[in-house]
């Protein structure tokens, strides 16, 4: 799983049958100190995430069995939006011993 900021929507009027009726959406994975990362990925949504919004994304099965967890090998999908982040706590002390303890490496 990862953490990514809502950029953006897709649209596609054609696509395959066991895709439709699913939203998809841009997502920008995000470090834990909360600054993007250079990919963009493609992610089904089915929880209502807006432009701007932190969320929690699946890759794989584990997105296929969020999606649709009755028959999860039907779909043709990589990356689903599983949360939406209403607030991170996140250690900064805690990130900076790592990042000096890296940097001396």
């Amino acid at each position: 799983m990862f953490l990514g900021k809502v950029v953006g929507s897709v649209w596609s009027t054609k696509k395959t049958d066991n895709l439709t009726n699913l939203r998809f959406l841009l997502i920008h994975p995000i470090n834990l100190k909360k600054a993007p990362l250079t990919d963009v990925v493609v992610a089904a949504d089915v929880l209502g995430a807006g432009v701007g919004e932190t969320v929690i994304c699946a890759y794989g099965h584990a997105a296929r069995q969020a999606i649709y967890p009755e028959d999860p090998s039907s779909l043709s999908l990589e990356a689903a939006v599983v949360g939406i982040v209403d607030r991170m706590d996140v250690d900064e002390d805690y990130l900076k011993k790592l990042q000096k303890d890296k940097a001396q490496t």
